[in-house]
């Protein structure tokens, strides 16, 4: 044991001095009228013997708090000036388990504590200032009492649940003790130093091994209730006072778990995700109320978490940013004393902690001798294994002492929980005096003489750390103060609120996230907090830039390989910042795969000149690879994820056309839907086997058939077969006639296109525009598709067939496709009035289903891509037969086409064109943006300076942009279909309207 801390010194130089002898007196004076009609000489003959006197004075004219609780306790008082306080200190201890044991009132027993804690703190006060007790029984002292305050209290919430039902332990006075729930001090408690003021730091566990739960929810819930109820019984103030404020936030991840954790969860999550930190914080672990078995089963268990015999290079690095941390906090302020902080300033109570808990961290797992938790007793321990010397050991366990007992003086003036030296010359002077010095100067030599020696020995710790911070770029993020460095650096980078976004990046660095929970991520990300913070502070609207990647990590699976990646490209950060602060479909397909990053280094084959055929080769190349059926979903997934990823990229930063990315974005569906059909007719045909001299076609429609797909788009098709003998049978194991062949194929094709992986899904299919729409069969003959486009099918679905083209299938039935799809659009006797009328008849249908008055819902609002696709369809119909040389698939080919064939005028073709081309680049930037959410009609900012720059205007001018531009189309859209349409005689209809797209 330390000769320093245990015994009190030969003389004692604290001893208070009094501050204005004017106001003692008479406050004494009338704290001996409190004893008239009792004690009158009594009072009067113990205050003239032993100092009494003198003592009382000091404390009357110190602390206003002392002073308040001898007036209310005074025959208390009387005892405590006559008789031995370590006597006193035990019969109390002995009353309040009494009383603790015989209630079962919790507002009797709340009471019972605040009145024990308040003459217990009058008694420790008294034997502090009077000289009697060290520091060590002082600190003690409150331990135990703290100790005893939660035991009662843990008892008397454990029988209150078996009263309830909720547990089915044999009731016993000891019941707690074999309950399976245990309080775990932590900090000053757990190391029996708490001062005057002190929080209790807990952790509050359950062993479902023991546990016997028997209630009608749950055990975690029926825990983490009786837990709140014990911090309510000891913080809550009342008349009486409160026990102790109660903090449970050591627990582990305390901003994600519940107050109460099973002792299985906790050590998983120490023994795979424990930070280092937590490891320093553990060191002082000890139970201290309930099952206290289960709690040094628990401590006992984790051991090899707190105390590593082996420290890997991020673990040193943690270590060694504890020690930068304590070193940086106030190192840039002189060393003073008005307003210096005595626990957190330089040369203060934390150095002297932190000193001796860097040494156990680091060593303690080799060397068992260092595992002892209070702070002096592990210099101690320094010095016996030769880290460190006996001077300095003295040094540092004097100061301690020193520094403790001014730490108490400062809270036993009003029972406040502060460390601060005041700044005010009165107040100065009070804890001068109380601290027995006879005046500032005094004070002030011994305060600084000690303050600077500590510091000294603690910068030389770890020396290789405490460099010159010029060029180091590393920011800090201590737990219970905003270091001012790091605020100023956030703001510096451009960032409005710096408070939030520190406690944003402190979570990072403290584990929140799954993808900062091993040391390694969190040491990369800490290197990397410096660039991400300017990368984010050049955006356009930096807080809420950072706030949305800060969700893109909290969605992120791991970490490691992401940060990594970035380490090594830090150009990637810019891209990142525009991505999450932008476009919100690229940052969640990121957060499910942070491996896309790596196909941007690989961007070059779904460049604007990537063809077909290179996409087809490029994909079966991969699937070549593939083990199994479900490997090559996989692959397929992967490989469409990721082009569609690089594309998205491409139209987020405008590198090319949209037309381009569309065109690019269908080839990507085209070549995926082309090899997934092989390969599942491949795994069909090995149960069902083949139908020779048939074959299965895909009919691309809608965006897929016009090159118009966007990154969210579905795909429109229709499957189609045909046969020489459609009376045939497969020459599988289990033969299938040809209907049934091909109803299954399809499904099985549809399945392996929509079934979710690992990877995701391919696509989102609609087969609606099938011939009888969903109540049709998954695959058609080409003979009913021929028969049902020639007689049956609606106009509207005639205007579907601009759009459609063959992306697979074998030569003959693609012909046969085209023939008829040709056929049907230059059809020479159709119904021009007819025509007209069902066209209009059908917008004003999607009117009515999808009215919109949102400018940003680029396809639905009047003016917007709908009309621009039934002018152009429309037109087609009308002047197909005699111009068949306009039947293009692409919307914009379709304007080109009409053009040339002198349908549409040049003036106006080029203004439908422009303003058919803005339309179709802001839908594909939004659907990156708000991923087909367009219902906000007031955009993000970020989002507008994209359009801005991309359309050579102001943001504030982009809706003006589209709003002149639809305006245009609506016009012409009125001109060419709807006013002509009003205008003619209604046109009756042969058939029903079918329900259907």
């Amino acid at each position: 044991m330390s000769k320093i801390s245990i015994k009190k010194p030969k003389k004692y130089s604290h001893y208070p001095l009094i501050l204005d002898e004017s106001i003692a007196n008479k406050t004494l004076d009338h704290f001996c009228a409190l004893y008239n009609e009792t004690y009158p000489i009594k009072i009067r003959d113990i205050i003239a013997k032993n100092r009494c006197k003198s003592l009382l004075l000091a404390i009357f004219s110190n602390s206003p708090y002392l002073t308040k609780l001898l007036f209310k306790y005074p025959d208390f008082a009387l005892k405590l000036l006559e008789e031995p306080i370590d006597t006193i200190i035990s019969d109390l201890f002995i009353e309040l388990k009494r009383n603790g044991k015989s209630t079962q009132n919790v507002n009797i027993l709340m009471c019972h504590l605040r009145v024990a804690k308040l003459k217990i703190s009058l008694a420790i006060a008294y034997s502090d200032l009077a000289g009697i007790w060290s520091l060590n029984k002082i600190t003690g002292t409150l331990s135990d009492f703290a100790q005893l305050s939660l035991e009662i209290t843990v008892n008397f919430l454990i029988n209150d649940a078996l009263q309830k039902g909720d547990l089915g332990h044999k009731k016993s006075r000891k019941t707690s003790k074999s309950s399976g729930y245990v309080v775990i001090a932590m900090g000053k408690l757990g190391s029996y130093e708490l001062n005057y003021s002190s929080d209790i730091d807990l952790i509050v566990l359950f062993d479902t091994e023991i546990v016997k739960y028997t209630g009608r929810r749950s055990v975690q819930d029926c825990f983490v209730k009786l837990t709140q109820k014990l911090v309510k019984i000891m913080s809550d103030r009342t008349a009486d006072g409160y026990v102790f404020r109660t903090d449970l936030r050591l627990r582990p991840d305390p901003g994600a778990t519940p107050v109460a954790l099973s002792m299985e969860g906790a050590e998983i999550y120490y023994q795979s995700v424990g930070l280092n930190w937590e490891r320093a914080a553990m060191i002082k672990a000890r139970p201290v109320a309930g099952d206290i078995a289960a709690g040094n089963s628990f401590i006992k268990r984790i051991r090899g978490f707190v105390w590593r015999k082996h420290l890997d290079y991020a673990a040193i690095a943690d270590i060694h940013a504890i020690k930068s941390l304590i070193h940086e906090h106030h190192s840039h302020a002189a060393i003073k004393l008005e307003g210096h902080d005595v626990k957190l300033g330089r040369g203060g109570i934390r150095e002297i902690e932190f000193y001796a808990q860097i040494h156990q961290l680091i060593s303690g797992g080799r060397e068992p001798s260092l595992r002892v938790a209070p702070t002096c007793l592990a210099l101690e321990a320094l010095v016996l294994s030769k880290k460190l010397n006996k001077e300095q050991s003295d040094i540092l366990q004097k100061s301690y002492v020193y520094l403790r007992t001014l730490e108490h003086r400062l809270q036993m003036i009003n029972d406040d929980q502060t460390h601060t030296i005041p700044r005010t010359k009165e107040n100065l002077l009070r804890i001068t005096r109380f601290m027995g010095y006879l005046n500032i100067s005094q004070f002030e030599t011994e305060f600084l003489e000690r303050l600077n020696c500590v510091n000294r020995i603690f910068n030389n710790l770890l020396q290789d750390t405490n460099q010159t911070r010029k060029n180091d770029t590393n920011l800090f993020f201590p737990m219970d103060t905003y270091h001012p460095h790091t605020l100023k650096a956030i703001k510096f980078a451009g960032f409005k609120d710096e408070k939030v976004i520190y406690k944003l990046i402190q979570n990072w660095q403290l584990g929140r996230y799954r993808a900062c929970r091993t040391d390694r991520a969190r040491s990369i990300l800490k290197q990397l907090v410096p660039d991400i913070l300017k990368a984010f502070g050049q955006h356009a609207d930096p807080d809420a830039g950072i706030i949305k990647f800060d969700d893109f990590l909290s969605r992120l699976p791991s970490g490691v390989q992401l940060f990594s990646f970035i380490k090594a490209h830090p150009w990637l950060l810019d891209l990142l910042a525009l991505i999450t602060g932008v476009a919100p479909y690229l940052s969640n397909q990121l957060s499910r795969n942070p491996v896309l990053l790596d196909s941007v280094l690989s961007a070059e084959l779904f460049k604007k000149n990537s063809s077909l055929e290179q996409l087809k080769s490029n994909l079966n190349e991969q699937i070549l690879a593939a083990i199994d059926f479900q490997d090559t979903l996989d692959i397929s997934r992967k490989w469409s994820n990721e082009g569609k990823f690089q594309v998205g990229l491409q139209i987020l930063k405008g590198n090319i056309d949209v037309n381009e990315c569309t065109k690019t974005l269908s080839y990507l569906a085209e070549a995926s839907l082309t090899s997934m059909l092989k390969v599942v007719s491949q795994e069909f045909e090995r149960k069902y086997g083949v139908i020779k001299n048939s074959s299965l076609c895909i009919l691309a429609m809608g965006k897929l058939g016009g090159y118009e797909l966007t990154t969210t788009s579905d795909v429109d098709m229709i499957l189609i077969y045909d046969a020489t003998d459609m009376n045939a049978y497969s020459d599988g194991i289990k033969p299938l006639s040809i209907n049934h062949y091909y109803a299954r194929l399809s499904q099985n094709f549809i399945n392996g296109i929509t079934a979710l992986t690992g990877e995701g899904k391919l696509y989102d299919v609609d087969m609606r525009l099938r011939p009888s729409g969903a109540a049709g069969p998954l695959a058609v003959s080409v003979e009913s598709f021929i028969k049902y486009q020639s007689g049956e099918a609606w106009t509207w679905e005639h205007m579907a067939l601009t759009r459609a083209r063959v992306i697979s299938g074998s030569s003959v039935l693609e012909q046969k496709i085209k023939d008829c799809i040709f056929k049907v659009l230059s059809q020479k006797d159709r119904d021009q009035n007819n025509l007209l009328s069902e066209v209009s008849k059908m917008r004003q249908r999607l009117i009515h289903s999808f009215s919109t008055n949102n400018i940003w819902e680029m396809k639905h609002i009047r003016g917007g891509i709908i009309d621009v696709e039934f002018i152009c369809q429309y037109l087609l119909l009308k002047y197909g037969a005699a111009h068949p040389e306009i039947l293009k698939k692409n919307t914009l080919e379709q304007i080109s086409s009409l053009t040339k064939a002198r349908i549409i005028d040049q003036e106006i073709s080029a203004k439908l064109y422009k303003a058919t081309h803005i339309l179709q680049s802001i839908q594909a930037l939004l659907r990156l943006c708000l991923d087909n959410d367009n219902t906000e009609q007031k955009k993000p900012y970020a989002l507008l300076l994209n359009l801005a720059k991309r359309f050579d205007c102001k943001p504030e001018k982009i809706e003006k942009l589209i709003l002149n531009n639809q305006k245009f189309i609506h016009n012409l859209y009125s001109e060419i279909i709807e006013t002509p349409a009003q205008k003619m005689v209604p046109v009756n209809s042969n058939t029903p309207h079918k329900n259907r797209k």
